[in-house]
């Protein structure tokens, strides 16, 4: 019983261990350009802070060919 206990206790500290603050969102594997142009307009809709991917549907330049 105290093993079982141990081991609880064990995983729920190393649980705790890990990246700290907000996981990065990989981009989407379809429809790329539109899944993200959805997102930046979703994010400006409620005034969050947008990341990089969001400057080049913004200012009309594409960064990749």
């Amino acid at each position: 019983m105290s093993r079982i206990v141990l081991a609880l206790t064990a995983l729920t500290l190393l649980s705790a261990c890990g990246i700290k603050g907000d996981l990065e969102r990989p981009d989407p594997l379809w429809n790329r350009e539109e899944a993200i142009r959805r997102e930046c307009a979703a994010a400006a809709e409620r005034n969050e802070p947008q990341d990089a991917r969001c400057a080049q549907y913004q200012s009309g330049v594409q960064t990749t060919p």
